[in-house]
């Protein structure tokens, strides 16, 4: 679909489906988000540890990153809408059997089926509000739908403390089902199929699986730092690095991978993709390394924990709102920038000063930095490529940026497992020492907006 065919719609249409892909992402926000504030309660009704628990967080993280690459090649070979709605469908499904789970391993199991779910919603929501927004609108098009997305974020923590403290931490997922109902029958409704008429071929199995290994044994094998001998968690990440580097090298010699590597020869694409990448790993950081701070050192149950999380949501809704107006008089660079710098100053207070007041001025801050550092960078990424390949743009950004940050969060859970002392209780160490992780990577992220993203980035039919 190219602009001339974009006219065609109406505003009414366009915002009726960026309203349906909206929700799509809102669920995935919001389950995201009220499952973190709850892991602390949910651990101790399992009868485990906090940190005994990062694989339903982080299993999660790896199944839905592994499907945000395949999700844009398969909108785009066998429709977008088909695709979005059967997320949706295994979204809802899903969560039923994660709320009736009864042991550990269950509940781990049942978020890694629920993480492939999710990982459709997020690049195809994209995809098609891409499709269907005109070039130079794409930008706000996408801050729009970050606002709706970023209300799951305000929503997520204060609701899964509500949840886990009135009734508990399974009502967090059965809450999952009536959302999805009605954003199945919204997307079903309202949106039209799309895909890219030049996308053929079978799905990359084999890529598939290396990812897959790959990031799975990296992840175990930095888990099981403090617990293995040295020789068996070094093979195991070792193993996961020789799988990643033999998926890079498959990825950059067939025709249709799913992630194309190759996009990161525009500049542009891959100076936005860096920044995401550093700034959505600071995101993911803060909340549970913050959630573990209130909860475990300073004592707050779950409700009061997910209502102070109410400053970061607060600002990551305004700012993403503010977004969609100074998108088009900036443009996506600028903020890009503003943004990381936003996420260091807040680490950087976070390390110096953990105190309440202290906390809540730096999750106002952080909550711009977060709203933006996630947005901006999509937008600018898949402004830069022609409108067919949309879904595999979208599919590739997001994709690395969600995966390293569940790496960074595996770092950060096992520097608290490692560092919590012989009661194995004492997370105040391991806090510190993540919020001196998220520093870095916020300035690692802030210097490659700077010096990577040109000023003047290249058209799409540059792109080509």
């Amino acid at each position: 679909m190219n602009d001339a065919t974009n006219q065609h719609i109406t505003p009414a249409r366009r915002t009726a489906i960026l309203i349906a892909c909206g929700l799509a992402q809102f669920i995935v926000a919001a389950d995201y988000w009220s499952v973190a504030v709850a892991l602390p309660p949910m651990a101790e009704d399992l009868g485990v540890r906090a940190v005994d628990l990062q694989w339903v967080v982080s299993g999660y993280i790896l199944s839905f990153s592994v499907m945000l690459g395949i999700a844009g090649p398969l909108g785009d070979r066998l429709g977008r809408k088909r695709m979005l709605l059967i997320g949706i469908a295994a979204f809802g499904i899903v969560s039923v059997f994660t709320g009736m789970a009864d042991s550990p391993g269950m509940v781990i199991a049942t978020r890694i089926a629920l993480g492939f779910g999710g990982g459709l919603l997020l690049p195809l929501g994209a995809a098609i509000l891409a499709n269907i927004t005109p070039s130079a609108g794409i930008p706000r098009a996408m801050a729009m739908l970050t606002a709706i997305n970023a209300t799951g974020v305000a929503i997520g923590p204060a609701l899964g403390g509500l949840l886990t403290d009135t009734l508990n931490w399974r009502w967090i997922f059965y809450l999952n089902i009536p959302f999805s109902i009605l954003a199945f029958v919204m997307v079903a409704t309202m949106v039209r199929e799309s895909r890219d008429p030049d996308s053929s071929g079978r799905i990359d199995v084999i890529g598939i699986l290396l990812i897959m290994t790959s990031l799975g044994l990296i992840s175990i094998g930095i888990d099981r730092i403090p617990h293995w001998p040295t020789g068996e968690w070094a093979a195991a990440i070792a193993v996961g690095l020789v799988c990643l580097g033999v998926f890079v090298l498959r990825e950059l010699r067939i025709p249709k991978p799913i992630i194309d590597l190759r996009l990161l020869a525009n500049r542009t694409f891959a100076g936005y993709t860096l920044a995401g990448m550093f700034s959505n790993s600071c995101w993911c950081l803060l909340v549970i390394i913050t959630t573990m701070l209130l909860q475990k050192v300073d004592r707050y149950d779950a409700l009061d924990a997910g209502l102070f999380f109410l400053y970061l949501s607060v600002s990551v809704v305004v700012s993403s709102t503010l977004a969609t107006y100074l998108t088009g008089r900036f443009g996506p660079r600028p903020l890009t920038i503003v943004a990381l710098f936003f996420q260091l100053t807040a680490m950087v207070l976070f390390f110096v000063d953990d105190r309440l007041t202290p906390l809540a001025i730096g999750l106002l801050i952080a909550g711009v930095g977060c709203s933006w550092g996630w947005a901006m960078p999509q937008a600018g990424a898949i402004g830069t490529l022609p409108r067919e390949k949309v879904g595999l743009a979208s599919g590739s950004i997001l994709t690395v940026m969600v995966m390293v940050a569940n790496l960074m969060f595996v770092v950060s859970a096992t520097m608290m497992d490692a560092m919590s002392g012989p009661s194995g209780d004492d997370y105040e160490p391991g806090i510190h020492a993540s919020y001196l992780l998220g520093i870095c990577l916020a300035a690692a992220g802030l210097a490659a907006a700077w010096m990577v993203i040109p000023r003047s980035p290249a058209s799409p039919a540059e792109a080509t």
